[in-house]
């Protein structure tokens, strides 16, 4: 009897070690599904460009709340259907980037601000534009802190115009 139980036991252990560690987990990772982020990042192009058409882009987003739902409502339609380009795995890391914007705030002078500490990590925080100076942050161009504090790329970044020859 204890031979069965204990081979039970490990058969059990064995299924649940095989659906943790393979496609059939129940918990997908984003890092998994998209290593390079790249589809991430025209996910965030995508819903930046639609949310803007709407209305509520970064730049003209009638307050924060109405940015930030809008591209979680554009990250959902990019994740679900036959034609899906985002792994549904990847929406909480779209909608991570608009909740972390001064997108819908700068009216009321918000920036993202990046800050480096002592040991030279950088973090970007969204804060009122001479509050991050006071603190010996530098004010972000970008009004997501996905994008302010890496060399200023990504789709809440101003674009340069493309010179004419």
């Amino acid at each position: 009897m204890k031979a069965l139980v204990r081979l039970a036991s490990h058969g059990a252990l064995a299924i649940a070690l095989v659906c943790t560690t393979s496609g059939l987990g129940f918990a997908a990772s984003c890092l998994d599904d998209d290593p390079d982020g790249s589809k991430v990042a025209a996910a965030r192009l995508t819903a930046e460009q639609n949310c803007a058409a709407l209305g509520a882009g970064c730049e003209n987003a009638a307050s924060h709340g109405r940015y930030v739902s809008c591209i979680a409502h554009q990250a959902k339609a990019l994740s679900t259907g036959d034609a899906a380009t985002l792994p549904k795995s990847c929406t909480g890391a779209v909608k991570k980037c608009a909740a972390r914007s001064a997108c819908g705030k700068q009216a009321k002078g918000f920036a993202t601000c990046c800050l480096t500490d002592d040991a030279g990590n950088v973090s970007c925080k969204t804060r009122k534009a001479e509050i991050c100076t006071d603190k010996g942050g530098v004010v972000g161009t970008c009004g997501s802190c996905c994008d302010a504090c890496n060399g200023g790329t990504g789709p809440t970044c101003p674009v340069e115009p493309t010179p004419v020859p």
